[in-house]
């Protein structure tokens, strides 16, 4: 097990619990080489020239990291039985006619300890250097910025993505979700958006397998923009996530999506949910409830069943007469939800014991925020709707949109 500080903060990756976080040991893939002049120009105190110093060494008027070589004689690669990396290190490195010269900036850390097994190169920098070293990096005018983070994968079998089952292999159900949480923390670091300002919305996933993920051995997660570094606060994200194991790749996940203001977002999801459609309580809702009625009385039941209209619950005390009054119910993380009540009686149904509580007229915070609880805690209950014409669109009655918040509207005012 991990210790929980390592893991990125839950809300930055939009979960509500820190079971749910997948990623931890953020950190800035750093360059592989860059400008002497930079670190010249900037004059930095000692302590933080000592901290480039020792990751970086220099090479003619370039300072290298210490980890990677410059020149790579084709020999050797053979030697150290690295023959096969040749492809994966001309992304960086310029073949001549025996030797390999280091020309590109992005090095991956997995291509950085494969080369460790060469003479003369030296050991990788600890989590803690790297974090360091970008940390003052970042601040020097003309330092190369291509906003890389590496995660790792928080490989519990026990998670439930694992459904219960051993298995030998990470779902790929669960290495999307980390892609995804990855890539809220990468848009956070450097898009230039608020936590809780936007919400990303999927256009397009693609997904790519090429090796099966083993449970059992770390998995390293490279996140950042598909082309280039993004505009800051852009408008739409083309993010890109490459899982690595063992020094290979394993999955390649690249999301489309669309940037959208909070305020807009909720109004493209706003449905409108019929009177008659009713909803069984499904997660996050307390079954006990408490009805208080205006003469005084107060009444213990068990939620059965909700609407915007009204509940059905069962309650054991025997009701006289019909009054106003209001419910409560709880909601997990939420608290108390109280609903006004124009009216309750006795259902007609064989159940003994069954009351129909119905809803008073709801201003326009509470009915938005009933609703809220309908969609997020509920769900619909074919058996109690009864059947009725389908709407003029032909969606579902329960699924019907408020045209005011139709989807292509909605996205040009994003």
């Amino acid at each position: 097990m991990i210790d929980m500080h390592r893991k990125v903060a839950k809300d930055i990756v939009h979960k509500g619990h820190d079971d749910d976080v997948l990623i931890y040991d953020a950190h800035h893939l750093l360059p592989a080489w860059l400008p002497a002049a930079i670190v010249q120009r900037a004059n930095l105190d000692p302590m933080d020239l000592e901290i480039v110093n020792q990751a970086y060494r220099l090479d003619s008027e370039r300072l290298v990291l210490r980890s990677l070589p410059t020149i790579i004689d084709l020999q050797e690669l053979e030697q150290a039985d690295l023959s096969d990396c040749l492809p994966e290190l001309l992304t960086n490195y310029e073949k001549t006619t025996d030797h390999l010269i280091l020309s590109g900036i992005w090095v991956l850390e997995s291509t950085e300890a494969k080369l460790a097994r060469l003479p003369g190169c030296g050991n990788g920098l600890s989590l803690d250097q790297r974090r360091q070293v970008h940390d003052v990096l970042k601040n020097l005018d003309g330092c190369p910025q291509q906003g890389l983070l590496y995660f790792t994968l928080f490989n519990d079998t026990a998670n439930y993505f694992f459904y219960r089952k051993h298995h030998e292999h990470v779902p790929g159900l669960m290495l999307i979700e980390a892609a995804r949480q990855a890539m809220y923390a990468q848009f956070y670091e450097h898009s230039g958006y608020a936590r809780g300002e936007v919400s990303i919305s999927i256009v397009d996933l693609l997904s790519s397998f090429p090796r099966y993920t083993e449970s059992s051995f770390q998995v390293d997660v490279l996140v950042g923009d598909y082309e280039g570094m993004a505009q800051p606060r852009a408008r739409k994200v083309d993010k890109r996530a490459r899982f690595f194991q063992r020094g290979e790749l394993v999955a390649d996940i690249r999301l489309h999506g669309e940037v959208i203001k909070m305020p807009v977002f909720k109004r493209m999801r706003n449905i409108n949910i019929d009177p008659a459609c009713w909803f069984r309580p499904l997660k996050g809702i307390r079954h006990e409830v408490l009805v208080r009625l205006d003469s005084g009385r107060h009444l213990s039941a068990r939620l059965e069943l909700l609407s915007m209209a009204g509940l059905q619950v069962q309650c054991d005390s025997p009701l006289e007469a019909s009054e106003r009054g209001h419910v409560y119910l709880y909601l997990e993380n939420e608290g108390m939800i109280s609903l006004p009540l124009q009216s309750l009686h006795a259902s007609d149904a064989t159940k003994a014991g069954t009351l129909k509580l119905h809803l008073a007229e709801l201003d326009s915070p509470l009915r938005f925020k009933w609703r809220e609880v309908l969609k997020q805690f509920a769900y619909f209950s074919h058996e109690e709707t009864a059947p009725v014409p389908a709407p003029v669109l032909g969606q579902p009655l329960w699924m019907t949109f408020d045209q005011a918040s139709a989807m292509p509207e909605q996205r040009k005012e994003a």
